[in-house]
């Protein structure tokens, strides 16, 4: 049976599952170079089904993931969707949102009116996207709706690899909710707790990003980077506002959207440190999901957990929910955030037609789901540029000694990863010894300076340079968890340790990617040193390449030293280009 999973919300994409096994997985902003693209998948279809070789008329159902919250902006932005970019319309839509979220969070009349809005319309994009699906690719078969957090739900358990799990998702909001909790065992999940919208941590932290300085529900990392520069001042001001009360998250002032955010501003200090803030915040929501993942990992008796939702991609909170006492193991879904819901719709629906059902569960053996180029699109794309690409038989040495003498190299190679992180197919490489790297090679790519880089890391190597790895090392694969960097890593590697002593790293293994694998290795048997810095190829502000065209542009516009497509290798010659030091 083949189910082709959408979503059309932040982040859309599609995926293709058949008989539960998952064949392809793409979001939209990959596709359209349009970060964080919102809309109809179209793009992302017409990849999957391409890709895969399947014809529309060989799909059995379509499983759509609902809405986050609809009136987030931008709410209207895609052909075919429920409401065109008509901006009076549009204006009075929000507005309106905004007025009712002022007083309906404490009201539950008014907050009952306000979901039922938000459902009348809703209603009008479901009709809006079977339209869509039947007249563009002649669908017949059902479309249908899957819960949001359900859907997010799905993604983590069924790549977990876990029979009985404590399943919890959390985000900013989705469905109305921010929150389930669900008791999963033997292929089936059984949901016992949800959290209202109005009471969602998710959401402060985004109103915390866009106090300092940032973009809410976009550069929520910053804050997390940032929190390691600053001391929690403000903690016990922000849980006057949001914490953990009772078994449950909660807004203890009840309002949500600006009403939050002019209420916060109004509580801070007008000379609040950005960086205080940002670690006040992180604290915060450290101490308030540490309570209420231990208080639902009791009540369901399991201390194995999986987890989804856009706060789960906070890779410290990870760490510290990992460091509770109740808990034995921790898998974080890779496509942690709404990326994953595709994916997460069209493995429910595979559940509950019985395509999982009697299997052994499984863990997700790696995320290089996207789409891959041979050399004949690789040396178009050179030729397009008018350059002229070295053939290099052994490319994993040949990288490997490039970057033992200070250079760094991007690397565009096999499947994209799905999923926000890049784990060594669409990757920047460089040296882990250089604690200068932060602020030349950020600036290169025109991103914070503060934010840290990430080590992937030899995986028969991975305790003499991380701490606390047990319960952890399946995340660790997909880079969704920090943990405290040991003495022997923090003198060696010191540009990959942040300035709190940790590190987010991809614990590489052979099986998973045997390339990246042997690039590492070479540079070990090098150097001595098992980790190199690996942080996404992309220009800031731009999503993860997709398309050796993408990889050409970026390396360019990035003035990078080196470039592996494959067994082609570009060194750059314009304008800048550097020298090892």
């Amino acid at each position: 049976m083949k189910v082709l999973g959408l979503s059309d919300g932040v982040i859309g994409g599609a995926a293709l599952v058949e008989d539960g096994e998952i064949l392809h997985v793409v979001n939209e902003e990959r596709l359209t170079r349009d970060k964080m693209a919102i809309g109809f998948p179209r793009q992302s279809i017409e990849c999957v089904l391409s890709r895969t070789g399947t014809d529309p008329s060989e799909i059995d159902t379509i499983a759509v993931a609902s809405l986050n919250e609809f009136f987030r902006e931008p709410a209207v932005r895609y052909d075919g969707w429920l409401l065109p970019d008509r901006r009076p319309f549009k204006d009075t839509l929000l507005n309106l949102s905004s007025a009712v979220s002022r007083v309906a969070g404490p009201n539950p009349l008014l907050r009952r009116g306000y979901y039922g809005m938000k459902a009348l319309l809703g209603r009008r994009r479901r009709r809006a996207i079977e339209r869509c699906l039947a007249r563009d690719w002649g669908t017949t078969v059902p479309v249908e709706f899957v819960e949001h957090h359900h859907a997010h739900a799905c993604s983590a358990y069924y790549t977990s690899g876990l029979d009985e799990a404590t399943v919890i998702t959390l985000d900013g909001a989705g469905d109305n909710v921010c929150s389930h909790v669900y008791r999963a065992r033997g292929g089936s999940l059984q949901r016992i707790w949800s959290v209202d919208s109005v009471d969602s941590i998710g959401n402060y932290y985004a109103y915390v990003t866009h106090l300092c300085g940032f973009t809410a529900h976009k550069h929520e990392g910053k804050i997390t980077g940032l929190a390691a520069r600053g001391e929690p001042h403000y903690a016990d001001l922000l849980e006057r506002f949001i914490g953990f009360e009772g078994g449950t998250l909660r807004n203890h002032r009840g309002v949500f959207y600006r009403a939050a955010v002019e209420a916060l501003r109004r509580a801070l200090p007008r000379d609040f440190r950005r960086e205080d803030l940002a670690a006040s915040m992180q604290c915060q929501l450290e101490r308030a999901c540490r309570a209420y993942v231990a208080h639902w990992a009791e009540r369901v008796g399991c201390p194995d957990l999986a987890l989804a939702g856009g706060v789960f991609a906070n890779v410290k909170l990870n760490q510290r929910v990992h460091e509770l006492e109740v808990v034995r193991s921790l898998f974080v879904h890779p496509g942690m955030g709404d990326e994953g819901l595709s994916l997460g719709a069209a493995l429910a629906v595979s559940a509950q037609r019985g395509a999982i059902a009697g299997r052994e569960p499984s863990r997700l053996r790696d995320v290089y789901l996207g789409p891959a180029y041979d050399v004949r699109d690789i040396d178009a794309a050179i030729a397009r540029r008018g350059l002229r690409a070295e053939v290099v038989p052994d490319m994993a040495r040949r990288v490997a000694e490039l970057l033992a003498q200070g250079y760094v190299v991007a690397r565009f190679a096999g499947a994209m990863e799905y999923g926000p992180r890049a784990l060594g197919n669409r990757s920047i490489l460089y040296r882990p010894t250089d604690p200068t790297v932060n602020d030349w090679l950020n600036q290169r790519l025109r991103r914070t300076e503060f934010m840290p880089f990430a080590p992937v890391t030899l995986a028969e190597y991975a305790d003499q340079c991380f701490e606390g790895l047990d319960g952890a090392r399946d995340a660790a694969e997909f880079m969704t968890i920090t943990f405290d960097c040991t003495p022997w890593m923090k003198q060696h590697c010191p540009a990959v340790v942040h300035v709190d002593g940790t590190a987010r790293p991809q614990l590489v293994t052979r099986d998973a990617n045997p390339a990246c694998h042997a690039i590492v290795d070479e540079f070990r048997k090098i150097t001595g040193l098992p980790s190199l810095i690996n942080t996404s190829f992309n220009m800031h502000e731009e999503p993860i390449v997709c398309t050796p065209d993408d990889a050409i542009r970026a390396f360019l516009d990035s003035g990078l030293d080196f470039l592996a497509l494959e067994d082609r290798l570009l060194r750059y010659e314009g304008r800048g280009r550097r020298e090892p030091s």
